[in-house]
């Protein structure tokens, strides 16, 4: 079984053998970057990309739903570009003129569900959620060890399972709103607050970011949670008895980039965006990061090979979501818990 250092390595030795469409004149400006995936993933990528630039950079990790009102309160020069987090967060920033158009000469294979038609933003890596149940928890708790784990919503709503889940906050977390927005376009607003909230009362705690919730799971701390499907697998890849299921019309993510107007260093964030859709940069990280790769003919990770993608949600609309936000928000928030 792999170490998170071993994967550090892999993903170091192996992205590029040289890129050379990337090189030219230096630039000294600090590029700052905000990082809505994980900060061990985006620290081995940008470093990568310092060492074939020489470009500096500066990473500020942030949820999405942090991301989205620090750029949006934001009208004086701050950062260049937002690596990562849901094609939603993009779109919204789109719609409150934050980004610039960018088209990258990397993004011609990308096929056209995987990024902005406007040229806003591009994908980067295809998510989906899932039900994650530890199975070592489960086996051992006299209440859940005569039931059939959880593969839909409404299993984790079974009295047995009180106090014993954990979902992330549409507030703050792009995976609690991501469950929040695929549900209200396959139920109605109305009827996915009701869920969620229902699902917020069976919680343990409402984390704060979806990886926080696979770190519970993982540890222990909960027998099941909904996350992206990428961030159980990081922990079964580091030896975790966690078992994944992707329930029926589940929601999904295009994780994406996108170049912010506000920023002061327009000529590094491009090059930064050719250089994660590159297709040897997208074959490695894909391979390290337990995402779908948006670019056609890389495998994904082998953990991945027998996940069925028929149970998504086809017919989600990352614009839709985007334009939701507020008034799905306000409902969750507004909510009156039985």
């Amino acid at each position: 079984m792999w170490t998170k250092a071993l994967v550090f390595l892999v993903i170091v030795g192996c992205i590029g053998l040289g890129y050379s469409f990337f090189t030219g004149p230096k630039n000294n400006q600090t590029l700052k970057v905000y990082l809505i995936f994980q900060e061990d993933e985006g620290r081995v990528l940008l470093e990568k990309f310092k060492k074939e630039t020489g470009q500096p950079y500066e990473m500020i990790r942030m949820s999405s739903g942090e991301a989205s009102y620090h750029l949006l309160s934001m009208n004086k020069t701050g950062p260049d570009v937002v690596l990562g987090g849901s094609a939603d967060l993009h779109e919204h920033l789109k719609n409150s003129g934050k980004l610039i158009r960018y088209v990258s000469v990397q993004q011609k294979e990308i096929p056209a569900q995987y990024k902005d038609k406007e040229g806003y933003w591009t994908g980067m890596y295809m998510g989906a959620l899932a039900i994650g149940v530890n199975r070592k928890v489960w086996q051992q708790d006299p209440q859940l060890s005569p039931l059939p784990q959880p593969r839909r919503l409404e299993d984790l709503l079974r009295p047995e399972l009180k106090g014993k889940i954990d979902i992330p906050d549409p507030e703050t977390s792009g995976t609690g709103y991501t469950l929040l927005a695929s549900l209200a376009q396959q139920r109605g607003e109305d009827e996915a607050v009701r869920l969620m909230q229902a699902l917020k009362k069976q919680s343990a705690s409402t984390a704060f970011a979806g990886i926080t919730s696979a770190q519970r799971l993982a540890v222990g701390d909960a027998a099941a949670v909904v996350n992206f499907l990428g961030d159980q697998l990081r922990f079964t890849n580091s030896g975790y008895d966690i078992d994944s299921y992707i329930p029926p019309q589940a929601g999904w993510e295009i994780g994406a980039v996108s170049i912010l107007k506000n920023g002061g260093n327009a000529e590094a964030a491009k090059k930064l965006v050719d250089f994660v859709l590159s297709r040897n940069v997208q074959t490695d990280y894909m391979n390290v990061a337990f995402s779908f790769p948006v670019l056609p003919g890389i495998a994904p990770n082998a953990l991945l090979a027998h996940v069925k993608l028929e149970n998504l949600l086809h017919s989600y609309r990352f614009d839709v979501a985007a334009r939701q936000r507020e008034t799905l928000l306000g409902k969750w928030k507004s909510f009156k818990v039985e």
